[in-house]
């Protein structure tokens, strides 16, 4: 577990913008096409692994988190 020092939401915003809800969104995206292609059928750890590393590989690229730097003028 990991704390994190009160007030400092504001400098954290940022990763909220740019890693954080891209990654919710992108994994959710690849749960949901595998849970209706595998006939809603419970998926295990392996599966919900493979859906973590392919949200992570496709939006944590370095050109990503750029592009998203610069939406955010930062």
């Amino acid at each position: 577990m990991i704390t994190l020092p009160s007030h400092a939401s504001h400098a954290l915003q940022l990763l909220d913008v740019s890693c954080f809800k891209p990654f919710q969104i992108t994994f959710k995206k690849k749960r949901n096409n595998s849970i209706v292609r595998n006939n809603y059928n419970e998926s295990n750890k392996a599966t919900f692994a493979s859906w973590v590393y392919k949200a992570l590989d496709l939006v944590l690229s370095k050109g990503n988190i750029k592009n998203r730097f610069q939406v955010t003028r930062i």
